[in-house]
């Protein structure tokens, strides 16, 4: 393999791909990025086996041919070389070479056969989703995914549920989270009906990395893909994808249905986002604990730590039914209410059940809170 690559476009692709590979595995090829030198292009390709990526960069491509490098330690070289042509080529498959102006640099590589397999297939079968409307779904949902640390979840709860569903005449794309203390669930309508079987769970890794990729410059020109099997990112010159999780999501509809929370306050949700955030730099991580008391013209919130003091807030509600005191985690109030513009509801079933906030005027959003016992 030989070629000419510029050092911007080498490092603005293994910057991309760093996400994909696996730095702890016990198999070293997965720590590593393939390289393919063909046609007039150079194709970066990593994945450790639950997401995978495929970057292509036009270069001048001398000898085709392809080898596997440790892609952290040569993201790493190539960042800080300067600004110039770059030449990479293999010395007998066992190491690359990498020429600048002023640079001569040799890393160890893998035999690209070892390399897993990456292929990119059903494209042509998905249905194409705005990235306006897949991001803020995942930024409303992704906090509620209990982390690999959490090992007492179930493993159908380490991801979301992608779902699809018809609206009147027209359909929906819904996301489901859950940890089990709180859930998340948001629905966008389409101007069309799309069929997802009975839905995808993508796994929390996979979000954050089709998210990042979203919020670079060249999410403006990307898509979403939907598959009943896959989702996909594509973009002019980059593929990705995310092995899914297998198994059946928990039934979520019982629990946010509006008519099982008879009593619900009307509020402005910047404002109790306000007095939240006082009340968290005053209670302790031990108890990270919020009242909260419903009464008919407003919601007293009330945070206590025996070391530092107490606050206590009043602000402004409309309160239909009854009044009531519960204590929740502010912080899981906090994450949802960030993406709540003017007023919320706060919908309730009684003083020992869960709650749920709303948020219907873009896309429209659920959140529900179990509360805190002690």
């Amino acid at each position: 393999m030989k070629c000419n690559i510029p050092k911007v476009s080498l490092q603005n692709m293994l910057s991309k791909v760093q996400g994909f590979t696996e730095k702890k595995s016990t198999l070293p090829i997965l720590s590593h990025v393939l390289l393919e030198a063909k046609g007039d292009s150079l194709y970066v390709k990593a994945t450790d086996l639950h997401t995978s990526i495929q970057v292509t960069s036009s270069c001048e491509v001398i000898h085709p041919g392809a080898c596997a490098i440790n892609g952290k330690s040569f993201y790493d070289v190539v960042r800080e070389l300067p600004d110039q042509m770059l030449q990479i080529f293999t010395d007998d498959n066992s190491r690359v070479l990498i020429n600048s102006v002023n640079n001569k640099i040799k890393m160890n590589v893998m035999d690209a056969e070892e390399y897993p397999m990456v292929e990119f297939s059903d494209l042509e079968k998905g249905y194409p989703i705005d990235m306006a409307v897949i991001k803020p779904m995942i930024e409303r949902t992704i906090f509620s995914i209990p982390s690999a640390a959490e090992s007492d979840s179930k493993y159908t709860l380490g991801g979301a549920l992608l779902t699809s569903g018809k609206a009147d005449s027209n359909g929906y794309i819904e996301m489901v989270s859950t940890d089990t203390r709180r859930l998340s669930v948001v629905r966008y309508l389409l101007d069309r009906q799309i069929d997802m079987g009975s839905g995808i769970i993508v796994p929390r890794k996979g979000l954050q990395e089709l998210k990042r990729l979203m919020d670079s410059k060249e999410g403006e020109s990307s898509n979403i893909l939907l598959t009943r099997d896959s989702i996909f990112f594509v973009s002019p010159d980059t593929i990705a994808t995310v092995r899914l999780i297998d198994g059946k999501f928990p039934d979520y509809q019982s629990v946010v249905a509006l008519d099982s929370f008879p009593i619900y306050t009307k509020v402005n949700a910047q404002e109790l986002l306000a007095v939240l955030k006082v009340c968290v730099a005053m209670v302790s991580d031990i108890s990270n604990c919020v009242r909260f008391s419903f009464q008919k013209n407003q919601i007293v919130v009330f945070a206590n730590n025996p070391d530092q003091g107490e606050v206590e807030t009043p602000i402004p509600a409309e309160h239909f039914g009854q009044e009531l005191e519960i204590n929740f985690n502010p912080r899981y109030f906090m994450d949802c209410l960030s993406f709540v513009e003017g007023e919320t509801e706060i919908r309730l079933k009684g003083p020992q059940g869960p709650c749920m906030i709303t948020d219907f005027k873009n896309t429209e959003s659920k959140w529900v809170i179990m509360p805190m016992r002690f």
